[in-house]
Parts: C-alpha cells; sequence; structure tokens
C-alpha cells in the first residue's frame, strides 16, 4: 500500500509544470481590466478626498427686499 500522506518524486515535477505555465491570455486581460479599474477607481476616490467636495457658502453682500413688509 502506498504512502498517501508523502506525495511521491513524480507526482511533485507534475505539479511544478503546473505552477509554472504561463497563465492563459483570457485571464492575463481579465487580470489587466482589473488593475485598470482599480486604479481609475482609486483616483476617483483620492481626488473626490483631497478636493472635499463641498464649497463654502458665500454670506449674500446686499439686503434683499420683501415686497410688503413694513421697515
Amino acid at each position: 500500500m502506498a504512502n498517501i500522506s508523502r506525495p511521491s518524486l513524480s507526482s511533485l515535477s507534475a505539479s511544478r509544470q503546473v505552477l509554472a505555465r504561463e497563465p492563459s491570455l483570457r485571464t492575463r486581460v481579465r487580470l489587466r481590466g482589473a488593475v485598470i479599474v482599480l486604479l481609475i477607481v482609486a483616483a476617483a476616490a483620492g481626488l473626490a478626498y483631497f478636493d472635499g467636495g463641498e464649497k463654502p457658502l458665500r454670506p449674500i453682500a446686499e439686503p434683499v427686499e420683501l415686497s410688503g413688509a413694513p421697515r
């Protein structure tokens, strides 16, 4: 009976070959797309953080007349 706890030398070399293979073109394109989307989201979040998004309110510089109001 074979010892199941220790992999044989032939199975180790086969797993190294599988791990050493280059990813497929589809996988590389998806990974590249995901990285680009992540960079765009990070840039937008950074811009929103530094810009603050809110503009300060300006005080009214001249009085507003209301019709029918007593002076």
